[in-house]
């Protein structure tokens, strides 16, 4: 008489992959409709198969698993003692397998979950409140988790699933991920009004024609700029290098220097201190594109879909700032 010994845990070692695989999904199926139904014909209804093919069927199960499974007693059908003792094995597993891969809705509301981002400081400002805010009101459960990482590191977290999205400039392609534009920026100058007086729109005369604050945070955009210069025979000269945008606006207080960024970081750094005001360059194709970056696992995620709602919306006709009037202050 055969036995079934149910394992609570099983090793990969312990797997006959080799036998397993002999062994189809659908003939599963089949075996589990027999054994409860104790019926061909029955069973052929509700696979919705001609009855030879169930007999088939069952003729293959008994092959492989050698044993009867199913006998003929007066006008039913009797399940053997192989068979009966399989029967609520193989619906729990017939059950657990499809709980395991049927999609299950997700509720926002009642979520529990992490979203990690990279974001640079000035764009974690702007769209952070915002985000939070919008999973206040429908994903409570909601929490993000935001890290500091380089264009180059932001990659590499994406690729190795520590994080889930990284926005910023990524003038690189990037075959392995998705990618979305939140918005286009143009660059602008951003000096305080005390220590200089600029016009509304700048040159690369202009430009050059001052010290320079530069900070870290421009990354590959800064060889945009560079490059711009030098088109034009022109060079800059870095008066310092801050490791913060935080300490952009108190240094231009104190100097009479400028800092080239992307207009949007413009806006937002320049809110937090006042007599901030900012110049527009005068150039056309000097503009980045920030983007989001994803891995595509999360592609169908719904979680991960109002995430990437919820930021493209705060992106979406200059809410995160405002173009405002150049030249004026902007706290």
């Amino acid at each position: 008489m055969k036995s079934i010994v149910y394992m609570a845990s099983i090793e990969m070692t312990d797997i006959d992959a080799v036998w397993l695989r002999r062994l189809d999904l659908n003939n599963m199926v089949a075996l589990h409709t027999l054994l409860s139904t104790r019926s061909v014909s029955q069973s052929a209804r509700l696979l919705c198969l001609g009855q030879p093919a169930v007999s088939h069927l069952l003729k293959q199960l008994r092959e492989q698993l050698q044993d009867a499974l199913l006998y003929r007693h007066g006008q039913r059908m009797m399940p053997t003692p192989f068979a009966e003792a399989l029967l609520p094995e193989l619906e729990a597993w017939l059950g657990a397998g499809e709980r395991l891969f049927r999609q299950r809705p997700v509720d926002l509301e009642t979520v529990e979950r992490t979203v990690r981002l990279a974001l640079p400081d000035a764009l974690e400002a702007a769209l952070l409140p915002g985000l939070l805010g919008a999973c206040r009101e429908r994903a409570p459960g909601l929490s993000v988790d935001v890290a500091a990482l380089s264009a180059a590191q932001a990659l590499a977290a994406l690729e190795s699933a520590q994080i889930d999205y990284a926005v910023g400039y990524f003038p690189f392609p990037t075959p392995r991920l998705e990618r979305q534009t939140l918005l286009r920026s143009g660059f602008a100058c951003l000096y305080h009004r005390e220590q200089l007086q600029l016009p509304a729109v700048v040159g690369a005369e202009e430009v050059a024609a001052w010290p320079h604050v530069y900070t870290s945070y421009i990354g590959e955009a800064l060889s945009l700029i560079d490059h711009y210069l030098q088109l034009r025979g022109l060079q800059r000269r870095v008066l310092a290098r801050a490791a913060s945008l935080l300490a952009i606006p108190p240094i231009l207080a104190a100097v009479p220097a400028v800092a080239v960024l992307p207009s949007v970081v413009c806006a937002i750094v320049g809110r937090h201190q006042a007599g901030m005001a900012r110049a527009q360059i005068d150039e056309p194709s000097l503009r980045i594109d920030v983007e989001l970056l994803w891995h595509p696992r999360v592609n169908d995620d719904p979680v991960h879909q109002f995430v990437r709602t919820e930021l493209a919306g705060l992106c979406a006709g200059g809410r995160i700032a405002p173009d405002g009037a150049e030249g004026e202050d902007m706290a």
